[in-house]
């Protein structure tokens, strides 16, 4: 499938169900226009492999899923124009251009749709609260298959996790897979005007913050202080499990960032406080279409 209707390098939103997905739309309208693209919104239904209705091809959605779909992305769009409408009266995006909003439905498995659709966006934005009898279909295997196998970054609204937090939280390794995570949480807290912090986890029972740690971190950051240089990160060194730790301290972020489809973003998914980012550790920003809004007053 081409999925000619996303704009090339969009902020992406799967929408589930309408109007649960109302926070998310919300949160990516606002990413949109800090960042300077358009945005489309992604409905995936089931398809079909019995009881195929006459007129239809076996495998496809049916005529109930479809016109569902419809109506979510529907209901979906018509929001996102609002909240566009009042972003666009707000001070802070004062000279930003008003993003385009398009919609998309497709039919299959609904991690892989999302997978397949990640490289021709900038980011993909999932909510976490679903409807029936499983909670969130973001908690479960359907999320954990999009984190897994997206081609770019994936932010995760957790359910209570809203973003009202201050500040932007990235976890890294010492190794170059952090490099996209990094660059990606700099990006953030930069756009949203936010204090950023970044923590590196030693083995417990190892040396307690060395002075090689100290190196090695500061080292991670230097090109990106040069780039962002009205940031000043604050540099964490702790003992113990990455993932734990970061889960902890999501508590009074907005975002927590880690890069990698490992057990410690698996962990964030269901542990952490505030909206989760995934960076896959090959993703290049400069891959992508780039478009650079006018700068908004602070």
């Amino acid at each position: 499938m081409t999925y000619a209707a996303i704009p090339e390098g969009a902020v992406l939103v799967g929408v589930e169900n309408w109007p649960e997905a109302a926070e998310s739309v919300s949160w990516a309208a606002e990413q949109a226009f800090r960042a300077g693209r358009d945005m489309c919104l992604f409905h995936v239904v089931s398809a079909a492999t019995l009881d195929t209705p006459p007129g239809f091809r076996a495998g496809a959605p049916s005529e109930p899923e479809q016109d569902y779909g419809a109506t979510v992305l529907a209901g979906a769009s018509s929001y996102a124009d609002r909240r566009l409408e009042e972003l666009s009266r707000a001070p802070r995006f004062a000279g930003h251009r008003r993003p385009e909003v398009s919609v998309e439905l497709a039919a299959g498995s609904v991690g892989h749709v999302l997978a397949a659709a990640s490289p021709h966006a900038s980011l993909l934005v999932l909510g976490s609260r679903g409807r029936g009898p499983i909670r969130s279909r973001i908690l479960g295997s359907v999320g954990r298959a999009t984190v897994k196998d997206a081609r770019c970054p994936v932010v995760v609204l957790r359910p209570g996790g809203g973003g009202v937090g201050r500040g932007v939280l990235v976890g890294i390794d010492g190794t170059g897979d952090s490099i996209p995570a990094l660059e990606f949480a700099f990006e953030q807290a930069d756009q949203r005007n936010l204090p950023l912090t970044v923590l590196y986890c030693y083995r417990a029972g190892g040396p307690a913050g060395s002075d090689d740690d100290r190196a090695l971190v500061a080292e991670c950051v230097a090109g990106l202080r040069e780039r962002y240089p009205d940031l000043n990160p604050r540099l964490r060194i702790h003992s113990g499990s990455l993932a734990h730790v970061l889960a902890e301290q999501s508590r009074t972020m907005h975002m927590v960032v880690i890069g990698g489809r490992g057990g410690t973003a698996g962990h964030l998914l269901d542990h952490a406080h505030c909206v989760v980012g995934v960076v896959p550790s090959d993703y290049s920003r400069d891959s992508r279409a780039d478009t650079t809004p006018p700068v908004a007053a602070r």
